[in-house]
C-alpha cells in the first residue's frame, strides 16, 4: 500500500509526531509513505526526506491556498497513492480535496477540531464547523483523538468515525520529584492563545511566592508571554524550546496544561507516562486521561482559582504521594495509551480505505461499481 501523509507544518508539535509515529509504524509494516507539509525541518529528521511545499500555510490566502491544492494533486497523480492521510486543518481540507479530485480515498486524523477554540471569532468557529462536517461526510474515515469530538463527528453525519488516542512508549526510569520547596510548575508548549498561558499567569499569581513558574517552549506569543510574567510580579525562569522533555520535567513538581482548546496533546502523555503530577482543563481527551487518576486535577478552561486549587494538589501529589501516583499514571499510559496500539489502529483504518481503492464493493450479483464485471 502507498500512502501519502500530509501535514500544515513540518515543525515540532503533536500533529506532526503523530505523522512520524505512524509514518515509521506503516513502513515498518512494509508500506510505502511519502510525507508532505508546509515547511519546518523537524519531521524530516525522523522520517527522513519530505515533500515541501511553500504554499501549504497555517494562514488563510486563497491564492497560496489554490496553489498548494494544484501541487498536492501533481503529487498524486505522480505518487499514485492507494490513500491519502491528512493531518491539521488547512492541510487536512486541501488534501481531501486534492484526493478526491485524484480519486483516491482520504483518511483525516482531527487533532482537535479548531471550532472547539472559544478564543477565535464566533463566525470563524461556525465556519470551520461547517467545514469539518462537509469534508468529513465526503472521507472515508475521520480518526478523531477524543470522544467529545468523535461525537459531534457522527451528530455531523461524517459516515465513518473512528476514535482513536494518542499514545506514547512508557520510559523505563519513572520520574522523581525535586527537592522543594519553592514549589516549581512547569508549563511546556507552543506559545499561542489557545494554550491559556493567561490563565495560569492569574492562578500563579494566586499561589504565592513558594510557587515558582518554569516555561519551556516558543513560539508566536513568545514575548507577550514574558511580559504577562513580569506584570504580575511571578517568579519565572524561560528556558526556550526544551528538545527532550524528561529534563524538562526533571525540573518541576507539577506540570500545567491550561489550555482553552486541545485534542490530546502528548505533553500530557509525554508527562503521565513518566509519572508527573498534571493538572489539566477538561477540553478534548485531556480530562478522561487525568480524572481517573485524580480528578482534583481536572479544572474547567478559564478558572484561575480552580487551577490555583488544583496546582497545590498537584504538589501535594509531588510531595506526598510521588511513589503512588508515578505508579499509578505510568501503568494508566502502559495500559490505555501505548504507541504501539495507536500505530496498529490507525494502520487498520488505512489498510481498509486503500484495500477499498483497489477492490471496489461490489454489489449482490458480483459486478462492481457501474455494472463491471467480476475481475
Amino acid at each position: 500500500m502507498r500512502v501519502l501523509e500530509v501535514v500544515t507544518g513540518g515543525e515540532p508539535g503533536g500533529a506532526q509526531r503523530h505523522v512520524a509515529d505512524v509514518t515509521q509504524g506503516l513502513r515498518a509494516a512494509g508500506h510505502d509513505v511519502r510525507v508532505v507539509h508546509g515547511g519546518g525541518r523537524w519531521l524530516q529528521t525522523v522520517v527522513g526526506p519530505t515533500d515541501y511545499l511553500p504554499t501549504l500555510t497555517r494562514s488563510v490566502h486563497p491564492r497560496a491556498d489554490w496553489a498548494a491544492y494544484r501541487s498536492l494533486l501533481v503529487l498524486i497523480a505522480r505518487y499514485r497513492p492507494s490513500v491519502v492521510h491528512a493531518h491539521s486543518s488547512k492541510a487536512g481540507l486541501l488534501a481531501r480535496l486534492a484526493a478526491g479530485t485524484g480519486g483516491v480515498p482520504a483518511v483525516y486524523t482531527a487533532h482537535g477540531f479548531v471550532f472547539t477554540d472559544p478564543t477565535r471569532p464566533v463566525w470563524e468557529r461556525a465556519l470551520y464547523r461547517a467545514v469539518e462536517g462537509w469534508a468529513g461526510r465526503g472521507s472515508a474515515a475521520v480518526i478523531t483523538i477524543s470522544a467529545r469530538d468523535a461525537a459531534w463527528a457522527r451528530a455531523a453525519g461524517i459516515p465513518r468515525v473512528e476514535p482513536i488516542v494518542n499514545g506514547v512508549a512508557v520510559p523505563r526510569a519513572a520520574w522523581t520529584p525535586p527537592p522543594g520547596p519553592p514549589w516549581r510548575v512547569g508549563f511546556l508548549s507552543r506559545f499561542s492563545a489557545e494554550k491559556g498561558f493567561g490563565v495560569l499567569i492569574r492562578a500563579m499569581a494566586r499561589a504565592g511566592p513558594s510557587y515558582k513558574l518554569v516555561v519551556g517552549g516558543d513560539g508566536p506569543l513568545a514575548a507577550r508571554y514574558r511580559a504577562a510574567a513580569a506584570r504580575a510580579g511571578l517568579s519565572a525562569t524561560f528556558l526556550g524550546w526544551q528538545a527532550d522533555a524528561s529534563d524538562f520535567f526533571a525540573q518541576v513538581h507539577a506540570l500545567a496544561i491550561p489550555s482553552w482548546k486541545e485534542g490530546l496533546p502528548y505533553t500530557l502523555l509525554d508527562a503521565l507516562a513518566l509519572g508527573v503530577p498534571t493538572v489539566v482543563t477538561d477540553v478534548g481527551a485531556m480530562g478522561d486521561v487525568v480524572r481517573p487518576l485524580d480528578p482534583r486535577l481536572v479544572v474547567p478552561a478559564g478558572d484561575p482559582k480552580s487551577l490555583t486549587i488544583a496546582l497545590a494538589a498537584a504538589v501535594e501529589q509531588a510531595t506526598t504521594g510521588a511513589l503512588s501516583f508515578t505508579d499509578a499514571a505510568r501503568t494508566h499510559m502502559a495500559r490505555h495509551f501505548d504507541v504501539r496500539r495507536m500505530v496498529a489502529r490507525t494502520t487498520a483504518v488505512l489498510e481498509e480505505a486503500g484495500h477499498e481503492q483497489q477492490h471496489p464493493r461490489r454489489g449482490p450479483d458480483g459486478r462492481g461499481p457501474g455494472g463491471s464485471p467480476p475481475g
